[in-house]
């Protein structure tokens, strides 16, 4: 067995008594945002001496986790342009009721990161009718356009879905190559009172939303997946409080239309819950009691969660920190890991085995925050975060938003492609299905023995067998390992010499995709831009089409991998041989069991021809 170790030569200003969590921000606080090692500004923190030290990351051989094919899934919710948040209105006309959907940059973002889940949903999803008759030749309900509103919790009220613009988003995906997964409306089925907006009671009234399932079923739009209500918790909804009971009792008619109208097809819509807007054990577990045997007719797990708290400079004046801390980032494992423990007890206890996904993540809540959740330095956590869901056993993770707020990876407004879409689509093309073990250790200064925890915690690494998607284009198929990197430190500079076990060169060339933000003699400068280089190349949109993302290739076996400060990107390694990479594919967890024996079997097949294509 071979174990790939990666060694790093790492330079930094050493500050005598620095505190891991504080590190980013001691340096920060004294003008020590830099981009490089020759470009360091003014400032106490540039006068202290550098530091050289070494560090190994480890890439094992054990799988522990796999995501779907299209890991990286992307969003498009319901709000208007009078949606506001601490002052500002960043949605325009980025609603899926409104925007062009004939744009030919948003039509090329989607397609260039094709096949992508693309999840329309939101906040406002219980407030919409869809404008369908029913089979029974009743007439649509009334169906009103989202308006503002005064007494709702969610400050709006209205909202109508018109088969016209249905038709429209199919048609959208089907010529782009996304996959829909589709917020199903769960609280407006219920009763209100005007005493108390979040109450729900009576009985599910669900004819809207079966003749709008039967609409869909009837047109053959091949959805994913149908959710059923929007962080519509008993205790912590933000629209609306709906009782577990009443939950359960929604999911259990939409789960048996969803089964009859789809009897003869070969995939029927995954349907996924409960969308809930926090952790909330309590009510997990009574979800999970009232469903009691209906619980398989759940097939995947989700929940929502926006790390960074809210988007308020007032109420969260820490933002860079919460984005740039170690600590800080670590702490979101508190909830995942929770939430994947409740899913693996909930399968320890029967038969059925569920996905578990992020269903809405955009950082801070509220529509994010310009300048943090739309610029360069989002995507130290974003890609973090990627990470950690990834290596979790998460199977998907949905990017609020791809249009619309703050944390949108396209602004609706110039139609400017933001930092962190790159970083997605550099996901979705070098990251396979197969998840590795991945970690720093053995950290020291060159020349001691040993160096505070800190500089090592600096470098976060996630490693997965390489993507399809880059093999089929480059050809190389030994094996292959994606890395993943993240430097939060503002001067540190890694260099990273990849050995085996045995201390050999290992293994062999490279690719690297190391992401900074533009350098001083670019206008765009700084953590806060809104552009982002690719291997020192500012990436621009040009005549509406996503510029092209060509590695650096290096072919030197000597040449250290030289990692910036403040940086983040990938490095794929082509040879390194993984036995976890050079088996074959397994097959994808949502893919109809018949399809999915098939593509295994003839990919093994491929594989002991040594024609195998993949290392997912």
């Amino acid at each position: 067995m071979t174990t790939l170790l990666t060694t790093a030569l790492v330079y930094r200003i050493d500050a005598p008594g620095e505190q891991p969590m504080m590190a980013s921000l001691f340096e920060m606080m004294n003008g020590a945002l830099v981009e490089g090692e020759d470009s360091c500004p003014e400032g106490p923190a540039c006068k202290l001496p550098r530091r050289k030290a070494i560090s190994t990351v480890i890439v094992g051989e054990r799988m522990i986790s796999t995501t779907n094919e299209n890991f990286v899934c992307v969003t498009m919710d319901w709000w208007p342009k009078e949606k506001c948040d601490y002052g500002h209105c960043p949605w325009h006309n980025s609603s899926m009721l409104s925007i062009n959907l004939d744009h030919p940059l948003l039509r090329s973002a989607v397609s260039t990161m094709a096949p992508v889940v693309l999840r329309l949903g939101g906040s406002l999803t219980d407030h919409i009718i869809y404008e369908v008759p029913s089979t029974s030749g009743k007439p649509a309900p009334p169906c009103k356009p989202i308006r503002p509103s005064k007494t709702d919790p969610l400050g709006f009220e209205g909202g109508c879905l018109t088969m016209a613009r249905w038709d429209k988003l199919n048609k959208f995906c089907k010529d782009l190559g996304c996959q829909i997964v589709f917020d199903l409306n769960l609280a407006g089925g219920y009763e209100t009172k005007e005493s108390d907006p979040w109450w729900r009671g009576g009985s599910w009234k669900g004819s809207n939303v079966k003749a709008f399932l039967e609409y869909t079923r009837a047109s053959e739009y091949p959805i994913l997946g149908f959710e059923l209500g929007n962080e519509v918790d008993v205790r912590h909804g933000v629209g609306a409080h709906v009782p577990t009971k009443k939950v359960v009792s929604a999911f259990v008619k939409v789960s048996k239309t969803i089964k009859d109208l789809w009897s003869t097809a070969q995939v029927k819509p995954l349907l996924i819950g409960p969308d809930s807007s926090v952790f909330d054990m309590e009510w997990y577990l009574e979800m999970a009691v009232e469903l009691g045997h209906h619980l398989p007719m759940v097939d995947v797990w989700t929940y929502h969660i926006y790390s960074l708290g809210p988007g308020s400079p007032l109420l969260n004046p820490n933002m860079t920190d919460h984005m740039l801390n170690a600590t800080k980032l670590d702490s979101l494992h508190v909830t995942v890991d929770k939430t994947r423990e409740f899913v693996q007890t909930l399968e320890d206890g029967g038969n059925k085995k569920f996905q578990l996904w992020c269903g809405e993540a955009g950082g801070a809540y509220n529509s994010g925050r310009n300048l943090y959740t739309n610029s360069f330095i989002s995507g130290f956590w974003f890609l973090d975060q990627l990470g950690t869901m990834a290596a979790t056993s998460h199977q998907m993770y949905c990017r609020q938003t791809l249009v619309g707020g703050f944390y949108g990876m396209i602004n609706i407004t110039t139609m400017h492609v933001n930092p962190d879409y790159y970083t997605a689509l550099l996901w979705t093309r070098l990251m396979g299905r197969k998840v590795l073990t991945a970690t720093v250790n053995e950290t020291r200064y060159y020349g001691e023995k040993d160096a505070p925890e800190y500089v090592g915690k600096m470098l976060r690494v996630y490693a997965h067998c390489t993507h399809r998607w880059f093999l089929n284009n480059h050809g190389r198929k030994k094996g292959s390992v994606t890395i993943a990197f993240i430097n939060l430190s503002t001067h540190t500079t890694h260099h990273i010499r990849p050995q085996s076990v045995a201390g050999g060169m290992h293994p062999g060339p490279r690719a690297e995709y190391i992401l900074q933000s533009p350098r001083r003699r670019d206008k765009h400068l700084g953590l806060y831009s809104h552009h982002i280089q690719l291997n020192g190349r500012t990436l621009r949109v040009v005549d509406n089409k996503i510029p092209n993302l060509p590695p650096n290739w290096v072919f030197d076996r000597t040449a250290h991998i030289k990692v910036p400060p403040l940086s983040y990107g990938y490095i794929v390694f082509p040879e390194a041989n993984n036995p976890v990479c050079v088996t074959p594919p397994i097959p994808d967890p949502w893919k109809h069991p018949v399809e999915a024996e098939a593509e295994v079997k003839k990919r093994t097949q491929n594989h002991n021809g040594h024609q195998t294509a993949s290392s997912l």
